[in-house]
């Protein structure tokens, strides 16, 4: 809970690094001090079957995924979320401890929702996001403390003479951050939740809530309700989930065991989608599903996701039974405040990427772990645990300090990558390419699998080239653009950078001799790129520039035409193909590549353009 101010804008690498190396001292400690007592101890719940389940079928699917690096960082993750949930179980064991984990989530609320409120009422925010980057997610992490403490003021109980008023403070502050929010899928999350709490407090007649709640919403003005009504004007792209649900849907068929622990964005390239009134055609690539049930079952299969819906069952199924225990009414609200925590955040992940927020995990992973304890302590089990006693052995402590040097290390990878590549950025603006390149060499040397740390040094060499015309720093450019796209396959945008530094090559006299071997390599590169990323029009011009060089003007002009088949705006690919036209006396098709390019520029003369769109209007020239 109280990692959630750390995640401050998306900039998520130093405190991730802070909560990994928390969680690997946790957990470290507690295997250290049980193997020198030759005693470790485990809660015992039916939940950590179906969790090792879908561990150990995460940790199978690296064998497959095309970009091991980002994959084994996820996999990680996943562990040390199994660590914590292990960890609120080991502490949560008696009832003091609950009551003050409950205290923590209604305190960090009211922070949360307090600097929301504060950021759209005086700040000039649009919409309340606390310190995250996303209002979505400050949407579900403020639900959670409103439903916490609702349902404690529901179900009642005895909080002392401040308990009360503390308690409707944080429902006040929290229920009005989630409207200042204007999370449509957050919104929907609470009304159902919370409509979950009346129930179980006051059973059918909660219905009529709900109704009042949706009324409320439909006809008094609020912030929420004037977002559902401009957002189709504001954002042309408001209305796609349903396509990005079947592009999601299409690719699981194709992949039924998956894709790859966090390959799905990487995998994007193969699945645009068309926007039929914008410039650039396919220029959207949907990065995550907008449902995480969905993008789960695309990284890991069916299998991944069976084990990953078998644990909420387990859950479910144990939270029952302590539901039918002889529960205080204290206990039941804490119980059914945790639960509705725990029902907003799987249904919100329906529609937005919730479950791939950091805090956001470690929230649900406290209310469920919390829930499981309560029942523990309900049933009286709260001692019942798996017992280990190892022999101590020198031998088994050294493997476990290893072990943990080894997560050590992939934890500190990232963020050790990402502080080096902005000491290089801040060369880069300071027009010193020498230092930045060094740091970058640092950078690629601390991650070795981080294929944007080798795309930027690329980069980087090729601006040191133009500064000095020393053609080493293209071979050093294409040697790292050629590592990253060993690195990350599935990036349509590497080989076809790395086609474009060999043509640079090629052009270049110390490298005469060896021409026509670059120029061979520059074909390979952008063939690879179109088969990657077969929607973009620039592999396809490029291609054809060096096939109309060849004098083999058929497959010019085929490759031209698949460009903009695709993208039928893209300018450059029409002006090519006027031209093939004009030298063979075809003036009729040069005449109607000429009048659509005309239409074209006309359609689009008022338009505000991106520097991408500026590439498909022919204002600029394609870039690598």
């Amino acid at each position: 809970m109280v990692f959630s101010p750390l995640i401050e804008g998306g900039t998520t690498q130093l405190p991730v690094l802070i909560i990994r190396l928390i969680l690997l001292v946790g957990v470290g400690s507690w295997l250290l001090i049980g193997l020198c007592r030759s005693r470790l101890s485990i809660p015992r719940t039916g939940l950590w079957w179906p969790i090792a389940a879908f561990l150990g079928w995460s940790g199978f699917s690296l064998m497959w995924s095309p970009y091991t690096s980002v994959s084994l960082q996820w996999f990680l993750s996943l562990l040390l979320y199994a660590v914590f949930f292990l960890m609120i179980l080991l502490t949560a064991d008696r009832e003091r401890r609950v009551q003050g984990f409950l205290f923590l989530i209604l305190l960090m609320g009211i922070f949360e929702g307090g600097l929301g409120i504060i950021q759209y009422l005086w700040s000039g925010e649009s919409r309340a996001k606390g310190t995250f980057f996303n209002p979505n997610f400050f949407s579900t992490y403020e639900t959670v403390s409103v439903l916490l403490a609702m349902s404690l003021l529901w179900f009642g109980g005895e909080y002392g003479k401040i308990g009360k008023p503390f308690l409707i403070v944080t429902a006040t502050i929290s229920g009005t951050a989630v409207i200042l929010a204007q999370s449509r899928g957050g919104a929907a999350a609470f009304l159902i939740a919370i409509t979950a709490v009346g129930y179980f407090k006051y059973g059918k007649s909660t219905l009529f809530l709900l109704l009042i709640l949706i009324l409320g919403t439909i006809l008094l003005p609020n912030p929420l309700k004037q977002r559902v009504m401009d957002v189709g004007k504001q954002d042309p792209y408001a209305y796609t989930r349903i396509e990005i649900w079947e592009d999601a849907t299409k690719r699981l068929r194709d992949h039924p065991m998956g894709i790859g622990l966090g390959m799905y964005k990487y995998a994007s390239f193969q699945y645009r989608f068309p926007i039929e009134d914008a410039i650039v055609r396919y220029g959207k690539r949907a990065e995550t599903a907008h449902n995480e049930y969905l993008q789960l079952a695309v990284e890991l299969g069916i299998a991944g996701l069976t084990f990953f819906l078998l644990s909420i069952a387990v859950w479910t199924t144990e939270i029952t039974r302590t539901w039918k225990t002889d529960l205080p009414q204290q206990s039941r609200g804490q119980l059914v405040g945790l639960c509705a925590g725990v029902l907003a955040s799987i249904v919100h992940a329906t529609v937005d990427s919730v479950l791939h927020e950091p805090a956001l995990v470690l929230l649900l992973l406290l209310e469920g772990g919390l829930a499981v304890a309560l029942g523990r302590q309900a049933r009286g089990i709260q001692a019942d645990q798996w017992c280990v006693s190892p022999p101590y052995h020198i031998a088994r402590i050294i493997l476990v300090v290893v072990a943990l040097g080894a997560m050590a290390y992939l934890a500190i990878q990232p963020a050790a990558a990402w502080l080096l590549v902005n000491q290089g950025n801040s060369a880069q603006a300071e027009h010193d390419n020498v230092s930045a390149i060094k740091w970058y060499r640092y950078a690629s040397m601390a991650d070795p699998g981080a294929t944007a740390v080798r795309d930027g040094l690329a980069r980087l060499c090729i601006q040191r080239f133009m500064e000095t015309r020393a053609p080493e720093w293209l071979e050093q450019a294409a040697s790292e653009m050629a590592v990253a796209m060993a690195l990350n396959p599935l990036d349509g945008r590497l080989p076809y950078r790395l086609g474009t530094i060999y043509l640079l090559q090629a052009e270049q006299p110390a490298w005469a001799a060896h021409k026509i071997s670059l120029t061979a390599q520059a074909t390979q590169a952008f063939e690879k790129s179109i088969s990657v990323d077969r929607f973009s029009p620039f592999g396809y011009f490029e291609l054809s520039k060096l096939y109309r060089g060849k004098g083999d003007r058929t497959s010019a002009q085929q490759l031209l035409e698949q460009a903009i088949t695709h993208e039928p705006n893209f300018i450059p690919a029409r002006v090519a193909l006027m031209d093939m036209a004009r030298e063979i006396g075809h003036t009729d098709i040069a005449r109607m590549q000429l009048t659509a390019i005309q239409t074209i520029r006309w359609k689009f003369q008022d338009w505000t353009l991106t520097s991408m769109e500026q590439q498909f209007l022919g204002i600029q020239p394609p870039k690598s």
